[in-house]
């Protein structure tokens, strides 16, 4: 099976910052669709350009890392027009960093032409003109053109061949799953924000992480957990952030106690960049199975359908008014919007605890595919290899040479292989209990008929 696809971004000019006919700068950000199309999102000015320029800058530092090999990145983040506002989402080569600027529309004055996600280039030239932007220049901003590139022009579309990874897929999807568990650790201001940023070692390899821990109203690095506290490998890692928190209001700290990763919020008075690490530098998002569970017991295709028609770039996806709404639970709606998200579909802000529409302009609908996990406990059953035992939640299943024991229940269910001995859960279920899992939602399913 190939680890990675062949991709071709298209984009009609290449992105950039160019004097207008009237001596303004002019940021242009050229577009590319899953169909090649290149759509045309809005035009204006720019309200804080400095603080906008930084912030794609520090984005433009995390799609081109590799952070634990020296070796490039080339792959372009994606823009998504929802009401209200502009969303750039952006991973790292190595896929252990997300990254998301949020842009809301009192950034702008300007015309929204349209919703939708799509490519967008960035490239050096654009990169180095980033930086020399001023709030004293009266910035204009583009996404995408009106201007139809004819055959005749065809010499001024600009490619880039990728081969775009497998993992680098999985993990855009994973992400989300990581978002949904995230809690508020801490939140201080930006210039202890800043203090704390720039002690962090530049490059940082630790076998044991260091912490985070809240101290009075600031916030310090320990070699000793504590209560609250969070856990940090590879430091280098958010250090990235550093550049912004100088015209910060404050900088946010979540952490998924049950996997180690944490997400570092810069906060703005208009606007915020979000910064999600996985839990070591040499573990990236798209291996850690957190999907599974979601993947593995989805609720009904009519329920999906019904939720997926009910998306409309809505930069907030309320569960409880789509229930209403559709006439579902709310359940029902988290878990449809959790396959969603698997499939590129929808994203998640941890600030407003919502989902929200987007669709990563790449061909997610084959996502189960790329998880083996999922497709080896689907062959154990098929292969009748799991036996439900008697006691509430046991399974014995059937592995290379012994049989394992598996224990459901609704925190952490539990198993004998070992891959869960090594893991404890924090890699997503082991395919033992996602098989007994799947045997017993069929058997719940069959108890309610």
């Amino acid at each position: 099976m190939s680890t990675a696809i062949d991709f071709t971004y298209q984009y009609g000019f290449q992105s950039g910052v160019e004097l207008t006919a009237g001596g303004k700068p002019l940021l242009s950000l050229a577009t590319c669709g899953a169909d090649h199309s290149r759509p045309h999102f809005f035009d204006g000015r720019v309200r804080k350009p400095r603080l906008m320029g930084e912030m794609l800058y520090v984005l433009s530092d995390i799609v081109r890392t590799h952070f634990f090999l020296p070796r490039p990145a080339l792959l372009d983040p994606v823009l998504t027009s929802n009401e209200h506002l502009l969303r750039l989402e952006g991973f790292s080569g190595c896929c252990g960093v997300y990254a998301r600027v949020d842009l809301p529309e009192s950034l702008f004055d300007g015309e929204c032409h349209g919703r939708g996600t799509t490519n967008v280039d960035f490239n050096a030239p654009m990169r180095n003109a980033l930086l020399r932007v001023r709030d004293q220049d009266e910035v204009q901003f583009s996404v995408g053109t009106d201007e139809v590139v004819l055959g005749k022009d065809e010499d001024r579309i600009v490619e880039k061949k990728v081969k775009l990874p497998l993992r680098w897929l999985k993990g855009f999807s994973e992400v989300q799953a990581y978002q949904t568990r995230l809690e508020l650790k801490m939140e201080v201001g930006a210039a202890d924000a800043l203090a704390f940023v720039r002690s962090l070692p530049k490059a940082s390899k630790p076998k044991m992480p260091s912490y985070a821990v809240s101290a009075a109203r600031s916030i310090r690095l320990s070699q000793r957990p504590q209560a609250g506290a969070v856990p940090l490998l590879g430091t280098h890692r958010v250090k990235v952030i550093e550049p912004l928190l100088v015209r910060a209001r404050s900088l946010k700290v979540w952490a998924d106690d049950s996997s180690g990763a944490s997400a570092w919020e810069v906060c703005f008075e208009t606007g915020s960049f979000f910064l999600l690490i996985s839990p070591d530098v040499f573990r990236g998002f798209s291996g850690e199975g957190q999907l599974l569970s979601a993947l593995a017991a989805p609720p009904s295709d009519l329920i999906i359908a019904k939720v997926r028609a009910s998306l409309k770039w809505q930069s907030q996806l309320d569960a409880n008014q789509l229930a209403q709404n559709l006439g579902l639970d709310a359940a029902d709606i988290e878990a449809a919007l959790a396959v969603l998200g698997s499939r590129g579909l929808a994203g998640f802000d941890a600030s407003s605890q919502h989902y929200f529409h987007r669709e990563l302009p790449f061909d997610l609908a084959t996502v189960e595919d790329m998880q083996p996990r999922l497709l080896n406990a689907r062959k154990l059953i098929a292969d009748g290899k799991v036996m439900r035992l008697d006691g509430d939640g046991l399974y014995a299943v059937q592995g290379t040479g012994t049989t394992h024991r598996v224990r459901l229940s609704e925190g952490l269910s539990n198993c004998t292989c070992p891959w869960f001995s090594k893991y404890q859960g924090q890699r997503g279920p082991c395919k033992h209990v996602l098989a007994a899992s799947l045997i017993n939602d069929d058997d719940m399913s069959m108890d309610v008929q």
